[in-house]
């Protein structure tokens, strides 16, 4: 097991420095890591006062978290024997790049894995290993489900929308990890040979050389994406994730039985292929639907003031306050607006009682802040009225096509 731990783990660092494909691979990714949280960071400015964690410290976490689990995902597939070929890594890579044209939530590597195993059974001289490709998308959308689980409780970026004529609060999720994997391959390149520990494990993916071609294996490694998009308008954030969780994670446990059967059955392999793609746009459509058919969780109350989100570290916090409370009084002035309570704070008080309403029970929240007294909560709430909303569709789906047509169709209309 340790010689097989230090093959994975030497085959990552030269694929890291060594090898010019991944190298493409790791600017395509950062660009994208870039633009991909300019946009969220600004969002989270315009709602918080502040945009959090820099990009540094985002990337850092983000590269310590793709290791790790990339790690561990890469000693389950050369267990497994999973093999991918070479050219299929390249395949893999440039469907990604088309898929993230029309939509960025298609970045996600079971989506590509999905298109390419079923293009092999319409196109008869595309060579794919079929149950290992469809093994590799199920190990990582189970990975990605345990993620999604583990950081429920953070990347929610609260937003103001209209539903139903009327301003409510909901929570946009966006999350994405970027894992190296490594696997079993034929060996047309130079490249690390196979640890002899592999020859005594039970390999449920038994590598089988095509035709003519030699019967040597090594390891090599490519960079998946995953990507985990969605919303919560009538549910709390981390429930919705918990939720989505389990879904993905029995998608890929399905996806791993069809990967197993397909060694033997091979058109249960394209069942497979359009599980991948069908069954997380099941999930998504799922997801989204029974949000935006739903009773608003964070809608605008009609007396008092309802609260959207609560600023970690903040006062409100270590009152108790939660999301969804309504303020109705703070030291017994009636609160409606944002500015009423400003107007309650003004003379930093250092004791405050406040009355709010949850889940139709009044509570009254009391605060003591000795010796300065404060003057700010440290809370987002849901107006009654607000001038401007946020078009939700655009943020969930972010399309390059579209942009850059919009961005042609202004620069022809700015002479005119």
């Amino acid at each position: 097991m340790l010689q097989l731990a230090g093959a994975i783990a030497a085959e990552m660092l030269r694929a890291f420095f060594a090898d010019y494909f991944f190298l493409v691979m790791c600017l395509l990714v950062i660009t994208f890591i870039r633009s991909h949280y300019r946009v969220y960071s600004e969002l989270q400015e315009e709602m918080y006062g502040s945009t959090g964690p820099g990009l540094k410290q985002a990337a850092e976490k983000l590269i310590l978290t793709g290791l790790v689990t990339g790690f561990a995902v890469s000693f389950l597939t050369v267990a497994a024997g999973v093999t991918v070929e070479t050219d299929t890594v390249r395949y893999l890579f440039y469907i990604m790049c088309l898929l993230m044209l029309f939509d960025i939530r298609f970045v996600s590597f079971p989506y590509a894995a999905g298109l390419l195993a079923a293009a092999s059974y319409v196109f008869d001289r595309l060579y794919v290993n079929v149950p290992s490709l469809l093994c590799l998308a199920a190990v990582l959308q189970m990975l990605e489900a345990f993620l999604v689980y583990i950081n429920r409780k953070s990347s929610h970026i609260p937003v103001y929308i209209h539903h139903d004529g009327e301003i409510a609060g909901a929570f946009l999720t966006k999350r994405f990890w970027i894992i190296p994997v490594v696997f079993l391959t034929y060996l047309m390149q130079p490249g690390t040979l196979l640890p002899e520990s592999v020859s005594g494990l039970a390999l449920p993916f038994a590598p089988r050389p095509p035709a003519g071609m030699a019967g040597a294996f090594g390891l090599d490694c490519m960079m998946a994406m995953l990507l985990n998009s969605d919303i919560s308008i009538a549910t709390q954030p981390e429930k919705k994730s918990a939720r989505n969780a389990a879904a993905l994670f029995a998608q890929g446990c399905i996806l791993l039985v069809l990967a197993l059967i397909s060694r033997d059955i091979g058109w249960v392999g394209c069942v497979g292929a359009i599980l991948c793609i069908a069954g997380r746009e099941g999930i998504y459509m799922w997801s989204v639907m029974t949000e935006r058919n739903g009773t608003p969780l964070f809608s605008a109350a009609r007396r008092g003031l309802r609260v959207l989100d609560v600023l970690p570290g903040s006062n409100a916090q270590s009152m108790g306050m939660m999301r969804g409370d309504i303020i109705l009084s703070i030291n017994n002035m009636d609160i409606q607006t944002e500015e009423g309570i400003a107007e309650a704070l003004k003379d930093f008080p250092v004791y405050t009682w406040i009355k709010v309403l949850r889940n139709d029970e009044e509570k009254l929240l009391e605060y003591r802040c000795y010796p300065d007294g404060y003057n700010r909560l440290g809370i987002i709430t849901v107006p009654r009225e607000k001038e401007i909303t946020y078009r939700i569709a655009w943020l969930e789906h972010m399309n390059i096509i579209r942009n850059i047509v919009r961005r042609f169709r202004k620069d022809i209309d700015r002479p005119a």
